[in-house]
């Protein structure tokens, strides 16, 4: 690839942000995370939405529906195509974050400490790049969390930046027992 390619890859998401971000507002959501990739021999761009923070969470508004989806999906790509931002045939993907959400920036995991993750990193730390453990704190980018918790638990703190990926890990079970006393309790799909 060469560096202007790259410099465009590099810009596509930056530029999606901008063009999407009122569009999602108007919709009480807001942009979650970008992906690229390859799906076959097309690019794929693949789009998480969330609702925003100020649109308040009910029994009957959970998070984003398949409706939205769909919305966003056929807004996003007339905007492409008008823009002309990804050369050749693409694959454009809108969804939720869903139950075991990745995360795309420091600031979004400050909300699940206390929370099961999941997380690689790019260097190996222990002599391992893969990791499960609690989220215990967020300070700016610099994460810390109780990993292999049980008998050999220690804590590791990294930088955001450090890590390839890191996911939620959804505890249907904890859910299912807490919510077993509680008939009012949420269903498993919800989260903070």
């Amino acid at each position: 690839m060469t560096k202007d390619a790259m410099q465009r890859t590099n810009a596509v998401p930056d530029k999606i942000r901008e063009l999407i971000s009122p569009y999602l507002a108007s919709m009480g959501l807001t942009l979650w995370g970008i992906e690229l990739g390859a799906s076959g021999h097309r690019q794929l761009v693949r789009l998480y939405i969330d609702l925003a923070p100020e649109t308040p969470r009910t029994p009957q508004r959970k998070g984003v529906t398949i409706d939205e989806c769909a919305k966003v999906s056929r807004h996003l790509g007339a905007l492409l195509e008008m823009e002309d931002m990804i050369p050749g045939a693409y694959v454009l993907e809108v969804s939720s974050p869903g139950l075991d959400r990745r995360f795309f920036t420091a600031a979004q995991l400050a909300d699940y400490c206390g929370r099961a993750i999941e997380f690689r990193l790019v260097a190996p730390r222990e002599g391992r790049k893969r990791f499960k453990g609690v989220l215990d704190a967020v300070d700016g980018s610099r994460l810390t969390a109780t990993v292999d918790p049980g008998p050999k638990a220690f804590s590791l703190a990294f930088d955001f930046d450090e890590a390839e990926r890191i996911r939620l890990i959804h505890a249907f079970d904890a859910i299912a027992a807490e919510g077993a006393d509680d008939p009012s309790s949420g269903t498993p799909e919800e989260t903070p």
